[in-house]
């Protein structure tokens, strides 16, 4: 019998936005780059930290893909996706890949 399997990623992203002076100038950053990650990527998206001040972001990425290359592929557009918006900058970004093997 064929094994199937999903390979995954979970992904740590920390933004600074230096500009930003209000909840509305903050949350516009955000809502550009969540758009673009969950349309143009197929990203799960969530705000796991930073609410407390304007101008710091820390977003949870999820995403699942058929193979472990097309994981790659969404990674590596992460970060360049980001920087498309000039008022952010990131700070960090930390990856973690696995494999989920099932007996289909």
């Amino acid at each position: 019998m064929r094994q199937e399997r999903v390979h995954h990623a979970i992904a740590l992203l920390e933004l600074h936005l230096p500009g930003a002076a209000s909840r509305k100038d903050r949350r516009a950053h955000v809502q550009r780059l969540r758009r673009g990650l969950v349309d143009d990527l197929g990203c799960s998206v969530a705000e796991v930290g930073g609410s407390e001040t304007w101008q710091r972001v820390v977003l949870g990425i999820a995403v699942a893909e058929a193979t472990a290359t097309g994981i790659d592929r969404v990674v590596e557009r992460i970060v360049p996706m980001a920087e498309r918006d000039p008022g952010v900058v990131v700070t960090r970004l930390e990856v973690r890949r696995d494999t989920l093997d099932t007996d289909g």
